[in-house]
Order: structure tokens, then sequence, then C-alpha cells
């Protein structure tokens, strides 16, 4: 008869608060493979189950007993601690035995700070970590598909080649009619030009009106200047003969 399919508890996480206030902590192997013993991954079925209850009956528990040099005497499944970092760390082996010197591991879980995991089998790594990969390769090549350039008769498979930044926006600046870098700069040239003509004129301006208040007021006669303007007209004039 077929066993039927292992249970597959890679979900489930698991924790006994009283056992653990009762005991303090997983101090040694054997203490935490009686932690294990009351977990859903434990085996009522398995050696150890069977060993525990010869155990109880003839020496009233399994204190004191090497449980796994004990299971050797049996053949089937059986649980054991493969290592162990006491109080933080338990690695337990699932095994199928079948004599007393061989054995094969069907599965594996772990006790980490009280807390009981399955441990993942090698095929579900493998199976995650290609799934994740090949995830990655797709969205790459459907990033690649997207960029992919348009393929014509003349030019077949030409990339867009994108100008310069600068160039590029002084292209956009004259599609949007807005004025150009090297036209403002011009005008700003221009300006700054036109602003110190206009400051020499107002210089030159306050110069001449400086020198006319500096000038004494008898370098000019108006009453002298029109006196010799008289006698200039007077002497333009033809003298009529005999008179």
């Amino acid at each position: 008869m077929a066993q039927p399919p292992a249970l597959n508890l890679s979900h489930l996480q698991w924790r006994a608060p009283e056992f653990l206030l009762a005991f303090g902590s997983l101090s040694t192997p054997q203490l935490a493979m009686e932690y294990f013993s009351l977990s859903p991954f434990f085996d009522k079925a398995s050696n150890n189950a069977q060993l525990r209850m010869q155990m109880m009956f003839s020496r009233g528990g399994m204190e004191g007993v090497d449980e796994e040099a004990e299971l050797r005497r049996f053949v089937g499944l059986e649980f054991v601690i493969a290592y162990s970092t006491p109080p933080d760390l338990f690695i337990v082996h699932k095994r199928n035995r079948t004599s007393p010197t061989d054995s094969t591991v069907v599965g594996a879980f772990y006790i980490l700070n009280g807390n009981v995991y399955q441990a993942p089998t090698l095929f579900e790594v493998l199976n995650e970590r290609i799934l994740t990969s090949l995830h990655a390769l797709s969205t790459s090549f459907d990033s690649l598909t997207a960029l992919k350039p348009h393929w014509t008769p003349s030019k077949l498979y030409t990339w867009d080649i994108k100008p310069p930044p600068q160039a590029s926006t002084a292209l956009a600046a004259a599609a949007n009619g807005e004025p150009a870098a090297e036209d403002a700069v011009m005008r700003e040239d221009a300006a700054a030009d036109g602003a110190e003509q206009g400051k020499d004129a107002v210089q030159t301006a306050v110069k001449e009106e400086d020198e006319e208040k500096e000038r004494p007021g008898e370098a000019f006669n108006p009453l002298l200047f029109r006196a010799l303007q008289d006698v200039a007209r007077t002497m333009e004039q033809p003298q009529v003969a005999g008179a």
C-alpha cells in the first residue's frame, strides 16, 4: 500500500511559550528534541515515538538515554538533531533508516530562538531562484522591445540619437518661439554698452556745466558784442558818392 504524500508545512511556524517558560531555554539537544516532539512537524508513528513509549514504561522517561544510538535498533522514520548551537539554533533531520548503518535524509527542520520551521527542499529553493531569474529576464526583454527602433525599407533599424542637452534646449526654445540663449546674451551685452554710453554722456554734460560755472562773468560782454556787430554792418554798406 502506497504511503500518502507528506504534508507541506513550510508555511507554518510553531512555538510553545509554556514549555519555554517552564524550562527557561533549550539548553541541550535532548531538551530541543523533547520540544520538537510537541510540534505538528513530529510524526507520531516515527521510531522516536515508539522509543519514547518504551522508555516511559521501562525507565520512566528519556532521561539519560542516548536517543540517536537507540534509534539504530529500529527501521523506518526517525528524527535526530544533526546540528546544534544551544540555545538559539537546532537543525533536525528526518531520516528513513533501513539498517543500523544506513539512513537517508528525507526532510529537514530547524528551531530558531524557540520557533520551529520546516526547511525548504533543494527543489523548492532552485524553483524559486529560477522563477525569479525568468521574471527578471522577461522584464528586461519587455523593456528592450519597447525601446527597439522602428524598421523602414530605406533606413532599416535606426536608433533615435538624442541631441546634447544644450542643443536640445535651444531647439525647444526655438520651437516655442522663445529667444535662444545666445540671443539673450547679445541683448544683455548691447544693453550694457548702451548703459555705458549713457553714463559717459551724462558725465560729459556735467563736466561742461561745471566749466561754464567756473568761467568768470567778464569773459563775455553783451554790450560790447552788439557794438561790434553794428560796426561790422556799417562797414559792409556801400558809401554813396558826394555824400
